[in-house]
């Protein structure tokens, strides 16, 4: 446990409330807006609206993708309209609120594939915000995200969901998926070239040791090391054939220490920056005596994110528990991380 009174109160309360390159050959029929700077604040029932549409939204790209994954393995063309849509959503919903990304870090959907899409494209997003993309290039990055993997649906189920450790012939299987995947895009025409190119990139990685082109550094586009990254965290973050789930700072420590050099400083940076002191999943002890879960972060003020306190001061489980934003307090804050039972 990590001792946290000193930081975090020193931490004022408040009085109130670069962007990369396009690849080239954007659909010219997908029409992105300007995101506004800064996001107004919101009242407690346009939350609740906001939570309702984030549910939403999830549930279309479940219905969405299913459909794009059957279309993929009968060798058809699918549209680009409705992905589009619910990047959209994604982005709209990420500039209000973490209620998307608190489903991204906590639990799956649609089967293993499915589920790996829409988590990783809601990651890479807020990776992406927190690079200070622009509208169009979230919308961009979302979009590539959302299909990184669509090759995967291609493999062997056996393979995808064998228990112990894949023989040379199936790791060999495992990586073609990003040309299976590429080909599927392909078939889009034209206009969907550049998603399909950073598909094939996915799987590179900084200083080489990706595959399938062995691409390093600069070669490698960075919507793709975005994903690339979001992807791997995302795999960390949920249960697999061969491991036990990690929880989000343990993702973040495991990213940092093993696998540093396959990601460029920049882009690791925004993911640890976005996921804050505390990520979402933390639980914490609060100066009250009260224990709490991380539900939402705080960007402007990392130490004091909005938490869930389901233990009273005499760590009684509440009936109900209860919201509270530490930005708007000086009373109560956070002393220490605590370990909690895992949920897988």
């Amino acid at each position: 446990m990590a001792r946290l009174n000193e930081l975090i109160r020193s931490q004022g309360v408040p009085q109130g409330k670069g962007s990369s390159p396009p690849p080239k050959g954007e659909p010219s029929a997908v029409s992105f807006k300007q995101m506004e700077e800064n996001v107004t604040q919101v009242s407690a029932e346009q939350q609740a609206q906001l939570a309702l549409e984030a549910d939403q939204w999830l549930g279309r790209a479940e219905t969405e993708l299913t459909a794009i994954v059957i279309a993929v393995r009968r060798s058809q063309a699918f549209l680009l309209t409705g992905i589009t849509q619910i990047v959209n959503g994604f982005v709209d919903s990420l500039a209000h609120g973490d209620r998307l990304l608190v489903k991204a870090v906590s639990g799956g959907r649609g089967g293993l594939v499915i589920s790996n899409l829409i988590n990783t494209a809601i990651i890479a997003i807020k990776v992406g915000m927190g690079l200070r993309y622009s509208r169009e290039d979230l919308m961009r990055l979302g979009l590539a995200a959302i299909l990184h993997d669509v090759g995967m649906c291609l493999i062997s189920e056996d393979i995808v969901n064998k228990q112990g450790p894949l023989s040379p012939e199936e790791w060999n299987s495992v990586e073609r998926h990003p040309e299976l995947g590429a080909q599927a895009i392909r078939r889009l025409g034209a206009e969907a070239e550049w998603i399909a190119e950073l598909v094939l990139q996915e799987h590179e990685r900084f200083e080489g040791q990706g595959y399938p082109r062995r691409l390093k550094g600069a070669e490698i586009h960075d919507y793709a090391q975005i994903v690339g990254l979001a992807d791997t965290f995302e795999a960390l973050l949920h249960v697999r054939p061969y491991r036990e789930r990690l929880l989000p700072h343990e993702a973040i420590r495991e990213l940092v220490t093993k696998e540093k050099g396959a990601f460029s400083t920049r882009v690791l940076e925004s993911l640890i920056q976005q996921f804050s002191v505390f990520p979402l999943g933390t639980r914490v002890r609060l100066n009250s005596g009260e224990a709490a879960e991380v539900v939402e972060l705080n960007q402007k003020y990392p130490l004091r994110p909005i938490v869930k306190v389901y233990l009273d001061s005499g760590q009684v489980a509440l009936s109900q528990p209860r919201m509270l934003d530490l930005s708007k307090t000086s009373l109560v804050h956070i002393t220490e991380v605590v370990q909690d039972d895992r949920q897988t």
